[in-house]
């Protein structure tokens, strides 16, 4: 298989600015179904990031993480063939991700979250209230223990919905969940959360 040159917008798709929009995930997808390397590279640049921090906040080795993502990529590289496009393609490789920190996890237990994955949490507009003030090294070493102790499902939804942003039907996929057990195990995590960091209230 040899590799090609990336998939380019038409010609006539350029903005203002002489610049070509962003190519669309699912052409991606489609390009590197076709063979082509270069594409599949420019998906693993794209979200491979997303799925290293969602790894390590799941899992605290950094081999593991590095197993994990690797394994990611790989299984999505094998199953492109079979991507139909029922979800959107950054669901459908945080599915496999999940399903790959699962099979870690059953080997080794999931660990407490590194501190400094934590930093940008502090001041996100879309974390939780009692975060949102929160800016000490004190608060990051309290959210970092009510994290690792949230049950493995509470914590992957809190983090795919305020740390990776996506809505409660995509985490229902990826976790194999209904979106109103989603919300469920997100509720319970934000309430935990919340319920243990009242000081920073």
């Amino acid at each position: 298989m040899t590799a090609t040159r990336p998939i380019s917008a038409p010609e006539a798709d350029v903005s203002a600015n002489g610049e070509s929009p962003p190519v669309s995930d699912r052409v991606l997808v489609d390009a590197a179904a076709a063979g082509d390397r270069i594409s599949y590279e420019a998906l693993v640049h794209r979200h491979g990031p997303a799925l290293h921090r969602f790894a390590r906040r799941m899992l605290r080795d950094e081999g593991d993480v590095a197993e994990v993502v690797q394994d990611t990529f790989v299984a999505a590289w094998r199953q492109l063939g079979a991507f139909r496009g029922d979800s959107a393609v950054q669901t459908w490789l945080f599915t496999i991700c999940s399903r790959k920190v699962i099979d870690s996890r059953r080997v080794k237990r999931a660990q407490p979250v590194d501190d400094r994955l934590l930093q940008p949490l502090v001041g996100n507009a879309g974390a939780v209230d009692p975060f949102a003030f929160a800016s000490n090294s004190a608060f990051i070493a309290a959210l970092e223990v009510a994290l690792a102790e949230l049950p493995p499902r509470q914590r992957a939804s809190w983090l795919l919905r305020e740390i990776e942003m996506m809505t409660f039907p995509q985490i229902g996929v990826v976790l194999a969940l209904s979106p109103d057990a989603v919300r469920g195990h997100h509720h319970r995590a934000r309430a935990t959360l919340c319920d243990r960091l009242r000081r920073w209230r």
